[in-house]
């Protein structure tokens, strides 16, 4: 597979349109082009993308990572499967050049699926894993379970300062749904019955669309969150113990021509440190990453829940309309409804940029987010 499977054609349609329907500083990041890739590229990205999920979600790697997890990051009561999968690959060329994508890390986690599909729509639907796009946004619809002919308002999508955050668009987007985008501090409990308050009148909810992240709020909050919602009487879309039960820690349990090496931080000899980053096995979005580990380094964590992964060698395959060439990866989208046997991908979406690192709040001035659609299939060229 050589260097020359994708492209980023300058096609400002879908921007304009996002502009012209939600107004936030987040429209910022995402880019005037989408990706293009080869029928080869999408599949290839497709079956690791499958194989990773079917390893992380085997009972022996639950099991591993269940024993490197602290209990007190849990809410507990979980349901048995995850709902999401978000899963990242560098693109990377090997010895031959030819192109390689190598995981970088996964979570059980819903991303920006409203953005992905609005993207998807405006530069024009495309099969993928053989579902058009009508029907992968009926799926997530079906999810949702939002109650539009009585405007009931009883699911919402919870997070901390949803609107504050560089992802807010998504938010957004999924508003106009008919979903309730709300601040765990929206919430008050009666019973076991979580509720808020819109328009001065008071609103039960029934189902929680989860994008918290329990250790990534501050002390406060997140002490609030466990008082509010363990034991709460809701339906949960996905919950929030699933983002650590399938997390970088599952790396540790996998084996794949697409999995760099990896191994735990508190296991490395100084010899191991060459060529290789330092990443908490629990975090996401490039938070707490150090690219040059030392010895002093590790010997400063402040715990054992560190990972060493080998570095990639990104391929400069992504060359935008301004001729920055970019570090570019594909982030999948799966959802898992309670009634289907496995997962299905919905959605690709591209992290492109021209720093050291990646991830929403790390992107450097040239990338952004946008959609990854398969150039045979897609409507746009």
């Amino acid at each position: 597979m050589t260097l020359d499977l994708l492209s980023a054609p300058h096609l400002p349609q879908a921007k304009t349109a996002l502009l012209q329907q939600v107004q936030h500083s987040s429209t910022a990041l995402v880019t005037e082009y989408p990706l293009l890739l080869s029928a080869e590229l999408s599949q290839q990205l497709l079956q690791a993308n499958s194989a990773a999920i079917a390893q992380a979600m085997q009972p022996a790697a639950l099991a591993g990572v269940k024993k490197l997890l602290p209990q007190a990051m849990l809410l507990g009561n979980a349901p048995e499967r995850a709902h999401f999968f978000a899963v990242d690959f560098a693109l990377c060329h090997n010895d031959q050049q030819q192109l390689s994508p190598q995981l970088i890390e996964l979570q059980a986690f819903p991303s920006m699926l409203a953005l992905s599909f609005f993207l998807e729509q405006h530069y024009g639907p495309c099969l993928l894993d053989g579902r058009s796009l009508l029907q992968r946004q009926q799926l997530w619809q079906a999810m949702l379970q939002v109650d539009t002919a009585n405007n009931s308002g009883d699911t919402v999508m919870l997070d901390y300062q949803p609107l504050a955050q560089r992802s807010a668009i998504s938010f957004l987007l999924t508003a106009q749904l008919g979903v309730q985008v709300l601040c765990i501090s929206d919430l008050y409990r009666k019973g076991r019955q979580l509720f808020y308050r819109q328009h001065g009148r008071e609103r039960k909810v029934r189902r929680i669309y989860n994008r918290l992240i329990l250790s990534a709020l501050p002390t406060d909050a997140a002490l609030q969150a466990r008082q509010l919602l363990s034991d709460a009487d809701v339906s949960w879309l996905g919950h929030p113990d699933w983002y650590y039960f399938v997390s970088k820690a599952s790396m540790l349990f996998m084996q794949g021509a697409w999995l760099p090496p990896v191994s735990l931080a508190s296991q490395a000899t100084p010899a191991q440190l060459a060529n290789r980053v330092c990443k908490p096995l629990f975090d996401f979005a490039g938070r707490g990453v150090e690219l040059s580990p030392t010895p002093a380094y590790l010997a400063s964590l402040p715990s054992a829940d560190y990972l060493l992964q080998q570095k990639v060698q990104y391929a400069s395959c992504v060359t935008n309309p301004s001729q920055q060439v970019l570090k570019t990866e594909i982030r999948l989208l799966s959802l898992w409804p309670d009634n289907a046997a496995q997962p299905s991908p919905v959605a690709m979406m591209a992290r492109l940029s021209s720093g050291p690192y990646m991830g929403v709040s790390q992107q450097a001035a040239g990338g952004g987010v946008t959609i990854a659609l398969c150039a045979q299939e897609a409507l746009c060229a």
